[in-house]
């Protein structure tokens, strides 16, 4: 099989999931060795918050969660936060894992764009998120950018506040 061939075999499918369904790749890639609890975050139930998931066949290898929350001016990171917090037109993007055996295939790609979409079709302006110093890269593909100094979560790793505009 040649590469073009390849690249067809991978189906990708991107749609909104329960807040449960992202539990298993939230542990698994996010909080490996820790308790259940840490990867129900606040907000998860709230009903405009958006789960969701990108499947490659049956198999879910893609998650990120999307929550209507501003971030606060004593947030980690020292970044103070912009016009969008304040006017509440901010959402926070969360929870966002790939399954290893799918990343660079567009998988957490799809996921975040989907965020992006149902943001801006809320009237959103602005998306953010703390990312991981490892995921940073990723993000800035994406058109996001870093916002204040590293900082570190406890039990998780270095961080950075990273934003994108949505306008």
């Amino acid at each position: 099989m040649d590469d073009a061939t390849d690249i067809h075999l991978i189906q990708l499918q991107c749609r909104p999931i329960s807040a449960e369904a992202t539990h298993p790749l939230r542990l698994e890639i996010l909080r490996p060795e820790r308790p259940v609890s840490e990867i129900v975050f606040p907000g998860d139930d709230d009903a405009a918050t958006l789960h969701v998931g990108t499947f490659r066949g049956e198999a879910l290898v893609a998650v990120a969660s999307l929550y209507y929350e501003a971030r606060s001016a004593g947030d980690p990171g020292g970044a103070v936060p912009g016009e969008d917090h304040a006017t509440c037109s901010a959402w926070r993007l969360r929870g966002m894992a790939t399954a290893t055996d799918a990343r660079r295939i567009g998988a957490g790609a799809a996921a975040l764009e989907a965020c992006e979409r149902h943001a801006r079709e809320q009237g959103g302006t602005l998306a953010w998120c703390n990312a991981r110093t490892g995921a940073v890269a990723f993000y800035e593909v994406a058109g996001w950018h870093v916002l204040g100094e590293e900082f570190d979560i406890p039990t998780v790793g270095p961080h950075f506040v990273m934003e994108k505009s949505l306008r």
